[in-house]
């Protein structure tokens, strides 16, 4: 059973923040029902498992939005949590791009007649342009400019 881990006490403001959210009911369909428990939790007359089963939801959510709420403040109990954006550099940059159509000028190793995505991959790696690429990786560096293998 889900005890209460947190009490929740909002702030007049808080409330008529949430309020408005539930009863405008243009937002995000999560973000109401954040607020829909956070205002359930207020007034500490339901348990977890009770707001759970009103809403429609589970108690390992109610208990999460709860502690979100208890740990980091209302904005971040309601809004969805915004993703981060990987800073590392493309493997792939314009000059390994452009050795990869270079390879594809040359001929193919001996034994055979052209070039497949696996082949051009090994030789890609063999020849240190890249450290590893998977031949769906390469056809879409290929297809972006329209070179389709045989």
């Amino acid at each position: 059973m889900a005890k209460t881990k947190y009490h929740i006490s909002l702030s007049d403001e808080e409330k008529s923040k949430l309020q408005q959210i539930v009863d405008e009911g243009t937002a995000h369909q999560k973000t109401i029902l954040r607020a829909k428990v956070l205002l359930m939790s207020d007034s500490n007359q339901h348990t977890v498992l009770e707001m759970a089963e009103a809403l429609g939801t589970t108690h390992t959510t109610v208990q999460t939005i709860r502690t979100e709420y208890a740990k980091n403040g209302l904005e971040a109990a309601i809004d969805r949590k915004k993703r981060t954006v990987s800073t590392t550099t493309r493997r792939i940059n314009d000059s390994v791009i452009g050795e990869i159509l270079k390879l594809l000028e040359e001929t193919p190793p001996k034994g055979r007649k052209h070039w497949s995505l696996r082949l051009l991959c090994e030789e890609s790696v063999e020849r240190g342009l890249i450290d590893h690429i998977s031949p769906a990786t390469m056809r879409s560096v290929l297809k972006r400019f329209n070179i389709e293998l045989k």
